[in-house]
Formats: C-alpha cells, structure tokens, sequence
C-alpha cells in the first residue's frame, strides 16, 4: 500500500507542476506536437503577419517547410519577418503580398488572385485569418463612430470578404482549412473591450455558420479564441514563442478528422 502511494503522490505532484507551469490547458497539450505531414509543402496565407502572434506562425510555419505567404499593410516590417525565416523554402520562396483589409471587395479580390497563382499556383491550403484592430480600452459609452467602424472593417469585414473572395477556389479542389483568430472576448465580454469583442462574437457567429455550410464539402474551419498572448510589446519573446508553439502545434493537428474544430478560452501565458 505504501508503494502504491507513493505511486499516486509522484503522479499527483507531476500533474500539479505541469499545471502550473502549462502553456496552454491539459486537453491542448494532450493532442502532442504539431505533425509536420500537415504543414510541410502547404501553401499557407498568413495575414497580421507583421509582428505579434502573425510573425510567430510565420517563424514556426516556415520551420516545418510550408510555402508561406505573409501579408500586412507594412511591406517593410513584411521584409524584416521574411529575412528571419528558416525553412525548407525561407527565406528565399516567402511570397509578401500586403494587404489592406478595409481596402474593399475588388482590392481583395485582386490580393485572393495573386496567392492563388503563386507556387505555380498551387492555391492556398491554409488561410489564417490573424490581422485584428484593438484600440486602447475604454467603456461601451464612450466608444467613438470612428473606432466602432474601423474595428469591424478590419475585424469583421475584412476577414469575411477575403474569405469570399478564396473559398471558391478552394471548393473547385475540394479541399482548403481556414484557420481564424478570433479571441476568448468573443466569448466572455469584459468591461472596456466593448468594440473589440462585438467584433469577435461577430466573427465566431460568421464561421461557425461558414463551417457547417462548408464541413461536408472537403472546406475545415478552425475558430481559436485565446485568453491573453505576450506579444514583443511586452517583457520579453521568449514565453511568447514558447506558447504560440504550442498554439500553433494545436491548430495544426486538425487533420480532418473532426471538422467542427474550435479552441475555446486558451491560455497562453505561463
């Protein structure tokens, strides 16, 4: 009995420093590391990919050999990412194409035209939906006119009408995962994020639907909503790169087999 105990004290103890030392929950870090079979050779079409959790995927796709395609409205800060990259085809095959989200349907239907005819157009096998506006906080009353409208045009209608303009190409091949960054404030509102979090339940209202239009028709959507991220405006990259592995890792490893995948209230932050 004795033995026994120990037994279950080791692995109780185990657990408990796992948990506290965790960078995401248990059942995200029960589905193990990311599969490079899902990555390798995939064009993938990354957007906010400037700098924050964009520049991290990028970093981390590039490492498992995807043919990426990064885009944000700064081409210089583009380049900067593009010439850290390491990879099967990075830096030298990373295609830039900035992107201006509220730029209207016929700009993004041009942006949609170019991935696609890129890698001797192979058409894009991953879109991430990352870029995202978030203005300072303030409260539900005191939101402007002007912030209300340029946060759902980059948050909202950007997202949906690019995705518009790219699914019909997918559906041609039968095949295609959209993967969007949505946030746990689309979840759960907190006071002083009135308009960033309207934006996101927006968001998960559209692809959720999208997913069950699309799930029998070879098209996966993904819909993540983590909890607070370090990005490089706070301490430092390091706990930053360390949980947006394993959030990419997660993302990845729907491979198909569940098509009504969505990551809900992560924590990435140890």
């Amino acid at each position: 009995m004795m033995i026994l105990f120990l037994i279950f004290l080791a692995i109780f103890i185990a657990f408990f420093i796992k948990f506290l030392t965790a960078d995401a929950d248990f059942t995200l870090l029960s589905k193990g590391n990311v599969k490079r079979e899902e990555i390798e050779d995939k064009v993938i079409w990354v957007t906010g990919a400037s700098r924050g959790i964009g520049e991290i995927l990028a970093k981390q796709l590039a490492s498992l050999g995807a043919k990426l395609i990064i885009s944000a409205r700064n081409e210089a800060e583009l380049q900067r990412v593009k010439q850290q990259l390491i990879g099967k085809y990075a830096p030298r095959d990373v295609m830039i194409l900035p992107l201006d989200l509220t730029s209207g349907e016929e700009s993004l239907r041009v942006a949609v035209e170019k991935a696609e005819s890129f890698f001797d157009a192979a058409g894009v096998d991953y879109m991430i939906h990352n870029a995202a506006y978030e203005r300072p906080k303030s409260t539900a009353l005191d939101v402007t006119e002007e912030t209300l409208k340029a946060t759902l045009d980059v948050n909202v209608v950007g997202p949906i009408s690019l995705t518009r303009m790219l699914v019909p190409y997918m559906l041609k091949r039968g095949r295609g995962h959209l993967v969007v960054m949505s946030s746990a404030a689309g979840k759960t509102p907190a006071p002083g994020q009135a308009a960033y979090s309207a934006s996101k339940f927006a968001v998960n209202g559209y692809f959720h639907t999208l997913r069950s239009e699309l799930c029998r028709k070879g098209i996966k959507v993904t819909v993540v909503c983590p909890g607070p991220v370090e990005t490089p405006n706070s301490r430092t990259g390091s706990t930053e790169m360390k949980s947006l592995q394993q959030y990419f890792a997660t993302m990845a490893l729907f491979d198909g087999k569940n098509n009504s995948s969505d990551l809900d209230q992560i924590n990435l932050f140890s």
